[in-house]
Formats: structure tokens, sequence, C-alpha cells
């Protein structure tokens, strides 16, 4: 809105205060720009904010000039927009496929792994962001981080008694080794229960 029809200039860089630079004038800086993004944010979201500037800049200069004031970087890593569209999909269709969690396995303090965690829990699936297999433990708890950051453990599987219906993904740069490992972890647990049964 501001781009296109000016505003309280104060109010703008109050709201945007901490993500401009120093100096930023936005009657002198807006009349080009440009969006490069981090390469784990969501695609869609991406796309959105890349619309919302372009419609701007071809409702300020037209439509002929709005590549000589807007430009965007498409530096979205394919590998994690894979496995995003894949949650998503899982989340989608959760009820169908009687879902019980989602396992991510990846590094605590890789953006692209929280955001793959991020999804099913907005869409109200369990899930659980484990960084290496011994996060499960045998005595079926789960040590994770939450969306918040925090790291907690709790009870794992609801009931070992019943067949587990997961879905599993991992951070773009998570070894294959860490998700054989975390689901040898999760086997182990439903091999001690039936063995428990046995007796």
């Amino acid at each position: 809105d501001y781009i296109v029809n000016g505003g309280d200039k104060e109010a703008l860089l109050k709201y945007f205060k901490n993500a401009i630079s120093e100096g930023f004038d936005p009657d002198t800086m807006l009349n080009k720009v440009g969006l490069a993004n981090q390469t784990t944010m969501y695609k869609k979201e991406t796309r959105a904010i890349g619309q919302a500037f372009q419609k701007a800049m071809m409702k300020k200069f037209g439509p002929t000039e709005v590549n000589q004031h807007y430009m965007e970087f498409d530096t979205i890593c394919d590998a994690t927009q894979e496995r995003q569209d894949a949650v998503s999909e899982l989340v989608e269709n959760s009820k169908e496929l009687d879902l019980d969690f989602i396992l991510v396995v990846g590094g605590w303090d890789s953006s692209n792994t929280a955001h793959l965690l991020e999804i099913p829990l907005v869409g109200g699936v369990r899930a659980f962001h484990i960084n290496r297999s011994d996060c499960i433990g045998a005595d079926n708890t789960i040590t994770h981080r939450t969306m918040s950051g925090e790291i907690v453990t709790e009870p794992f599987i609801l009931d070992l008694d019943k067949d587990v219906i997961m879905g599993v993904t991992s951070g773009a740069s998570t070894p294959d080794s860490a998700v054989q490992d975390s689901l040898g972890s999760i086997f182990m647990l439903k091999n001690l229960q039936k063995e428990k049964k046995e007796e």
C-alpha cells in the first residue's frame, strides 16, 4: 500500500524497525525492489510476497515498466520444497491414513527441519522433531524439539499394542543413516512390547 499510495512514513519505519537497514528511506528506496529469500522459506509464502510487490509496482508504474522496478530471485532449495510438499500432503490426508504422528529427523538448529515440524503441528497432526535416534528411549519416551525451540521429553507411542502408522521426513542435509537409525529405535520399541506380551 505504501509503495502505491505513500502514507505515514514514521509508522512504516517503526513497524519494520527490526527488518530495515540504517538509513532506509521508503520514499526514495521503494521505487526499485528486489526479492531474495532464505532458501528454506515456504515457496508459497515467497510467491505471495513477490506477487504483492509485483502488483504494487504494476499499479504505480504500469505493466510495461514492472520489470524495471521489481526483480525476484528464486533461491528456494528444491529438496527442501519437495519435503515441505510431501509433509503437507501427509497432513492433508492424515485422517484417511489414520496417521499416529510424523517424525521429523534433523539438526535442532536447522531452519528447514524446523519448518518441516511446523507444517504438521499447525495442521493439528502430532509430530516430533528429533536430531538423532537416541532421542527415542527404550522406556517409550521421546526427547524432541518443540516449535518454540524447547527440548522436552514425553511419552512417545500411545498404544504399543496396535500397528503404528507414521510419516517420516528429514531435513535436506540429514544423512539417510540418521533416519534409518531412528526407525530402528521405533522397531526396537515395538519388538520389546511384543516380547513382553509373549512372556
